[in-house]
């Protein structure tokens, strides 16, 4: 990184402090020790009682300790080194680069259309509002001039039901490196409901993971779990088309109620699906689309 190391110095009062030196001046604190990494943060205070404390703050992904210990773990554990790749490839994948423009708090919409359901159709839609739009130029215009234009399909994509949901994605999923992408698979069950399966993938690996916490287990540990796969076709593939395009067959699935209920899978196939994520691991970046998808596989939970 390059950077010296950040010092910040305060009186105020500390939350669960980690008791120290209690006659230590805490102007001798502005130095940052010796093993502290460039680029990191340190906060010193002195709480009320006139104990000193310390903060340690990764500037790449904000966790915070309060020992030397914790954070030569965290050091260790190479999550840093992840969280960097991650934003690195995020960068260069044309989902982020299509739309950089879209703010934090907007999620694409995919929904089939078309005369024969052919087609699917891409929506951006605000969290909080609610509002849909249909564009680049319409989410710009309700953002600078609050603004909102109609979703003018013709006729051929409804918008008043979920009936025709197919995913929603999210291109900055809270708690996550920039560079991943949230996606919740809608599918239809056999008792008419539908069910919303959220993947997590990441740009650097192109694992899928089917929990948020087995995603962040993977940040954090590099291990990973038994359910993750590499996607056949990425969400980067998937949804970088602008306003429609031709139905993807792996989308057209999830309109299709599935009779058969999940099973648990027993001994010996879990077995063989985590000796296959061993081999998974050794796979050449080349023969990524070999592996099959995991926004298609059956119903699982982590």
């Amino acid at each position: 990184m390059g950077d010296k190391p950040i010092t910040m110095v305060s009186d105020e009062k500390a939350k669960e402090p980690t008791t120290l030196d209690e006659e230590e001046d805490i102007e001798a604190l502005a130095e940052p020790p010796d093993w502290l990494p460039d680029g990191w943060i340190m906060e010193a205070y002195r709480t009320e009682d006139g104990t000193i404390i310390r903060y340690y703050t990764s500037p790449i992904s904000n966790y915070t300790f309060t020992t030397k210990s914790e954070v030569l773990e965290y050091l260790f554990s190479g999550t840093d080194e992840r969280m960097l790749e991650s934003k690195e490839r995020g960068a260069e994948n044309t989902l982020q680069r299509q739309h950089e423009w879209l703010p934090k708090g907007w999620v694409m919409e995919i929904r089939a259309g078309g005369e024969k359901t052919d087609k699917m159709y891409k929506f951006y839609v605000h969290s909080i509002t609610g509002v849909r739009l249909l564009s680049k130029q319409d989410v710009l215009l309700y953002i600078n001039e609050a603004k909102v234009s109609g979703c003018d399909t013709n006729g051929q994509c409804d918008t008043t039901s979920e009936d025709n949901i197919l995913a929603k994605v999210d291109i900055r999923p809270s708690g996550l490196p920039e560079g991943w992408v949230n996606e919740i698979v809608y599918r239809k069950t056999k008792e008419g409901l539908t069910r919303r399966d959220p993947y997590y993938t990441d740009p650097a690996s192109s694992y899928t993971f089917r929990t948020l916490k087995s995603a962040l287990s993977f940040l954090e540990t590099g291990k990973v779990s038994r359910h993750a796969v590499i996607q056949r076709t990425s969400v980067h593939d998937l949804y970088s088309f602008e306003i429609s395009a031709e139905m993807h067959e792996s989308l057209r699935n999830r309109l299709i109620v599935n009779e058969k209920p999940y099973q648990e899978p027993t001994r010996s196939s879990r077995s063989r699906r985590a000796s296959k994520i061993e081999q998974d691991q050794n796979i050449d970046d080349s023969k990524d689309g070999d592996i099959s998808s995991g926004s298609d596989s059956p119903n699982e939970s982590e």
